[in-house]
Order: structure tokens, then C-alpha cells, then sequence
């Protein structure tokens, strides 16, 4: 997805969301993170998996709100682990969110793996553009794990196949395809692991979903919006192939935006970063009655636990 600068927010009050009771407690503490060695390299033990995915993951219609994870749980504004690790896929798995993102871009050598950055000096040790390395050498590279709690040694930049073989089963997964323009190894990697019930191919270019959906018309699909008459234009677009979600830019019109998503029988989603700081912040679960009062159906947050706790699924 893509990143927000991140500025000081005035946080005014505001009711909360019907039918939910958010905890005023601080964010962090109460015994509701899980515990590090139920994802990191000493234990690895994840839930079992599922017979099929819950159907108002793919549900247009549905309105149950659901969460999606940064990065796994690996966002910059809460990492339970390092970012695009299988360790943070892991951790958001044990959390029990409903959705995963994930920053696939080739290698030098043509597999798709999971990094944000162009380059893998802010994540590991090493130096370099990913499309300069082959996948070997990335993976020769430790990450940089000093501020993490746990054991992440085991841990290195996965490829996308394996993060869909990890989440089969027990996670949705958004991928970006905003980093590449390599769609015939994204659509490659989904068909490879039998994920076209479960992953989803996201992303802002209007053309990259054109690309993917003739390789692969059953592909589910998310699109991205800024205003009403961009919503228009690209449902009409898809009008034979509409998205499973709609992702709404955080602007001035937002609220509007995810309204009319929700008229024309869709489900909006966006990230709820500000809130996620303002958490970090200052410990207080209700700076996310705000992002729910956008009228979005889906939020994508740094801080899953916490969410979930503000939802009282945890």
C-alpha cells in the first residue's frame, strides 16, 4: 500500500462507532499482545488451517468491520516483527486478522520477493537494489533485528511464493502490485500456489489490473480511488470484473467517497496510519473511533493488536 507522511494530529473527541465499546486503557499492555514465540524463530506454531476462507472476506455487500495488516505485523508504527518477514505474517496469523498486505518486487533473476524498499539497506545488512541482486544474495543477507523483542534470527527476505504457501488457508492477502511492473510473475506466483480464492491483486494502475486479468480473468481484484468521479470511472471500467474492495486515499473527502462506495454496493477500505500514531502516542484506543467514522468497512493498520482490541476481538 502506499505510504503516508506521517504529522502531529489534533485528536478530537468523538462518539463511539455503533455497537462498539472502545478500550480507553493504554494501547500495548493488558496481556492482549501475543506472545513473540508464537511467530518468531523458536516456535512457529500457527493455527490450523481453514476449509475455506469466511465468505465476507470476498463479499461485496458485507459490512462486518475486518482488518488488514501492514506489512504483515510488521508496519513501521507497531512491528511485532520484521516487516514483510514470514515472521510478521505469522504474527498477524496468530493475531487472527482478516487480511495481510505484502510488497512483492522481482529479483534480478526474476523471482518476486517481499520488499518494500527498492533496496534492501534500510531491512538488512547488506547494500543494493533489489533488481540488481539475485535472489540468493538477498536471502545470504541477516536483517537488521535491534528493535525487535524476540528471536528473528531464522528470518530473511521471503519470496512471494512462500508467503502464500504460509498464509494458504489462514489469512487473505492483498498484494501491492504498485512496485513492479512485473504482473505476469505476480499473476504467475497466485496461480502457482493455488491462491485465486484467497489472494487479491491491488493496486492504483487502472492498467496493471487490465494486464492481470487477461492472464488470469479469474483474479480478484481491489482498485484504488481519490474522488467520487474516480470511483466512477473505474467501476465502470470493471463494470465486467468488479473489485472485491475499493481503497479509499485518506483526503478531505474521504467520508464522501466511502459512501458512495458503500451506494453503489462496495466495500471501502483505507489506512488508519494517523490513528496508529496517535496510539503509539499517547496509549489511547480511542483515536480509532475516528477512522471508523470515515463509514469504511475495512481499515489497514500498523497496529493490528491493538485494533482488534479496540474492536473487542481481542
Amino acid at each position: 500500500m502506499r505510504c503516508l507522511l506521517l504529522f502531529p494530529v489534533v485528536l478530537v473527541a468523538c462518539a463511539a462507532p455503533s455497537g462498539v465499546v472502545p478500550d480507553a486503557g493504554p494501547a500495548g499492555d493488558g496481556g492482549f499482545l501475543p506472545d513473540p514465540k508464537s511467530y518468531d524463530c523458536s516456535g512457529m506454531a500457527l493455527p490450523a488451517v481453514k476449509a475455506k476462507p469466511d465468505p465476507c472476506l470476498v463479499d461485496r455487500a458485507c459490512r462486518t468491520r475486518l482488518v488488514a495488516g501492514h506489512r504483515g505485523a510488521g508496519g513501521a508504527l507497531g512491528a511485532l516483527a520484521p516487516e514483510d518477514t514470514l515472521a510478521a505474517y505469522r504474527a498477524a496469523i496468530v493475531l487472527g486478522i482478516d487480511y495481510v498486505e505484502t510488497d512483492p518486487r522481482p529479483t534480478k533473476d526474476g523471482v518476486m520477493i517481499n520488499l518494500h524498499d527498492t533496496t534492501v539497506d534500510r531491512t538488512t545488512t547488506g547494500t543494493g537494489a533489489a533488481a540488481d541482486l539475485t535472489l540468493a544474495e538477498i536471502q545470504a543477507l541477516p536483517l537488521r533485528l535491534d528493535k525487535y523483542t524476540g528471536d528473528f534470527g531464522c528470518e530473511r527476505i521471503p519470496t512471494l511464493r512462500a508467503l502464500l504457501e504460509l498464509c494458504r488457508g489462514r489469512v487473505m492477502v492483498l498484494i501491492d502490485a504498485n512496485k513492479t511492473d512485473r504482473v505476469d510473475l505476480l499473476v504467475k506466483d497466485v496461480k502457482d500456489a493455488n491462491a485465486l480464492d484467497w489472494a487479491i491483486f491491488d493496486t492504483s494502475s487502472v492498467a496493471k489490473i487490465d494486464e492481470a486479468l487477461l492472464l488470469e480473468p479469474n483474479l480478484l481484484t481491489m482498485i484504488r480511488v481519490a474522488s467520487v468521479a474516480d470511483l466512477d470511472a473505474q467501476l465502470t471500467h470493471f463494470a465486467a470484473h468488479p473489485p472485491i474492495i475499493v481503497e479509499v486515499d485518506r483526503n478531505a473527502d474521504t467520508k464522501d467517497v466511502a459512501a458512495a462506495v458503500h451506494a453503489k454496493g462496495h466495500r471501502p477500505f483505507t489506512d488508519v496510519f494517523i490513528e496508529d500514531l496517535s496510539v503509539a502516542l499517547e496509549g489511547n484506543l480511542r483515536a480509532y473511533d475516528k477512522s471508523w467514522a470515515l463509514g469504511v468497512d475495512i481499515a489497514q493498520t500498523d497496529r493490528p493488536a491493538e485494533m482488534l482490541r479496540y474492536l473487542k476481538r481481542r
